[in-house]
């Protein structure tokens, strides 16, 4: 069986959220005076660190501090007559540190050409996990991207996008070949923080309103960053993908995205 830090490092591996609860600190008469155990977002726990109201107490406030990415120490009483003690008989006293990992961001690139290919690079620099959708197994392979999470590939780009678990923490990128609206179609509708679209201002026009024409609320496709990326004169596929990561860092950081020199004295 896997020791809690094998498991921890699995879960680091696969990009999933979660808190190490460690005692710390025990006093008086307690569950256990040591212990340690993993609490996933969703409260599930691997290990313990003695049952009870006391643990419970420490999973509920794990499962809170993993959504707001932040750690803490967790202490408590174990004491009903004492003022803001559990309703336990112990006596004792625990010190109980929640330290939370979160989730690396993740950065879908539909499409494997040459700006994706330098969006993939520069992403892996930043930390990024990246997955990479295809409809082109020439484009879409693991030797192409070695160290792509994940890559999916079909001949019909939506049911590839349909392969990806978007979610809140996830910055996509269309920049296809010839399949742009089937991959926007795909992910319009999803929570994903930024969804981007490469291409003229004529075509993106056209892709928005076959969607819209389709029942896709304007509310929505508002929020597709189309044409994507910042205004920094980039012509070069690199100089493109950085335009692009410097947009999505702007969401990401809800950063205004201007010079620092006309910030610095404001």
């Amino acid at each position: 069986m896997l020791n809690l830090y094998e498991r921890a490092s699995e879960l680091v591996k696969a990009n999933v959220p979660f808190a190490l609860a460690t005692i710390v600190e025990s006093k008086g008469s307690t569950p256990r005076h040591s212990g340690k155990m993993i609490v996933l977002e969703e409260g599930e726990i691997i290990g313990t660190i003695g049952g009870g109201l006391a643990e419970k107490t420490v999973i509920d406030r794990a499962v809170e501090a993993i959504k707001l990415g932040k750690s803490e120490m967790v202490e408590m009483i174990l004491n009903s007559d004492a003022e803001d003690g559990l309703p336990m008989h112990c006596g004792g006293g625990l010190k109980v540190f929640v330290e939370v990992h979160v989730t690396r961001p993740t950065l879908v690139l539909a499409g494997g050409g040459h700006v994706n290919m330098s969006l993939y690079k520069f992403a892996l620099a930043l930390g990024y996990d990246v997955i990479i959708v295809e409809d082109r197994e020439a484009f879409g392979n693991p030797v192409r991207f070695p160290e792509a999470r994940e890559i999916h590939v079909h001949e019909d780009m939506e049911k590839a996008m349909g392969l990806v678990h978007v979610h809140p923490d996830m910055y996509i990128v269309i920049a296809t070949k010839d399949s742009d609206e089937k991959a926007l179609r795909a992910v319009v509708n999803s929570d994903a923080a930024y969804i981007g679209l490469i291409g003229s201002r004529r075509k993106v026009g056209i892709i928005l309103e076959h969607l819209k024409e389709e029942g896709v609320d304007a509310s929505v496709l508002e929020r597709v960053h189309a044409p994507i990326g910042l205004d920094i004169g980039a012509e070069t596929p690199p100089e493109i993908a950085v335009s692009i990561l410097a947009e999505v860092l702007k969401v990401m950081k809800e950063a205004t995205g201007r010079s620092m020199k006309e910030l610095r004295f404001k």
